[in-house]
């Protein structure tokens, strides 16, 4: 597939040209740099493109101050989580440090490390939100596909990537049903056993 004449596609022409330049950044730096997650899942159904995750090997809020510098925007926020939004005109760009994590009990928020492409994507909730395609080599635009993404995507099947998911996280029950009807998809028969199995971690959720 060629995503870029995808994200050609999908993507208002200034939002795009600010993604290339924020890539045209990534390969002069030598900072891998990735389109993550739910965008490459819809440029691959055809669905519009809702949100969009820069992701980054490195430290996201330090490339984002680079990139606002460079065209002449501005950091409009930071987070906790490695995350950072630049701002340029009306534009904003998302840009997330790729991560590891660890959940210490169901339900608490995880404890993050800087982490590789590969360890962000193996942390995700499903299958078909573990797309990624890189920006950083420039006319290369890479499909990294780990956990069959794709495959899921064509089947139209909803698959959790370890059977721990919904006990870490039970948010990703309700990310599971929001999914399932959404897309038009079904529950792979394992993530739904797994999913009734653990219903009762809903009552770990926070407020």
């Amino acid at each position: 597939m060629d995503f870029w004449r995808l994200l050609t596609n999908h993507l208002f022409p200034d939002k795009l040209a600010l993604i290339g330049e924020a890539a045209k950044i990534a390969s002069e730096e030598g900072t891998p740099l990735y389109i993550v997650g739910g965008a490459v899942r819809d440029l691959i159904i055809g669905r519009p493109v809702e949100d969009l995750d820069l992701v980054v090997e490195g430290d996201a809020e330090t490339f984002a101050y680079l990139v606002a510098k460079r065209l002449s925007g501005h950091v409009v926020s930071k987070s906790q989580f490695s995350t950072a939004k630049v701002r340029v005109g009306d534009i904003l760009l998302d840009f997330i440090t790729a991560r590891n994590e660890h959940y210490p009990k169901p339900g608490a928020l995880p404890q993050i490390a800087h982490g590789t492409i590969m360890e962000d994507l193996s942390r995700r909730d499903f299958s078909i939100n573990t797309l990624a395609v890189a920006l950083h080599l420039g006319n290369d635009h890479s499909l990294i596909d780990q956990f069959g993404g794709v495959k899921d995507i064509q089947n139209g099947l909803i698959r959790s990537l370890h059977d721990k998911s919904f006990t870490d996280d039970a948010t990703r029950i309700l990310r599971a049903i929001r999914y399932e009807q959404r897309l038009g998809f079904s529950l792979e028969p394992g993530t739904l056993k797994l999913l009734t199995r653990d219903l009762r971690m809903i009552d770990t959720i926070s407020g």
